[in-house]
């Protein structure tokens, strides 16, 4: 069974669309408000595309804390020197 949630992102996603094309056809120009309706369309279609929430969701798998070991780098770095490589040395 569909959540009304999906249904009504969906529709709503839809009805953006269809304004965007009324106001932008009405208009001639893409104005401000036909923006508007394009910036909704991803959270209309975010909510229409996932069809179980975040906080309904039951992990199956339980969350482990991993320690990370440090890593000993043993070796030196052979960086040039940079004024032999012909940069400055900034004075300030």
């Amino acid at each position: 069974m569909v959540q009304a949630r999906v249904v009504i992102g969906w529709l709503a996603f839809a009805m953006l669309i269809g304004l965007s094309v009324k106001r932008l056809i009405s208009d001639g120009a893409l104005t401000l408000e036909v923006w508007i309706y394009l910036l909704l369309m991803p959270a209309a279609l975010a909510s229409a595309m996932t069809p179980d929430s975040f906080w309904n969701r039951s992990s199956a798998d339980p969350v482990e804390l991993v320690e990370e070991e440090e890593a000993d780098f043993v070796g030196t770095k052979d960086a040039p020197d940079p004024v032999e490589d012909g940069f400055d040395v900034p004075v300030l």
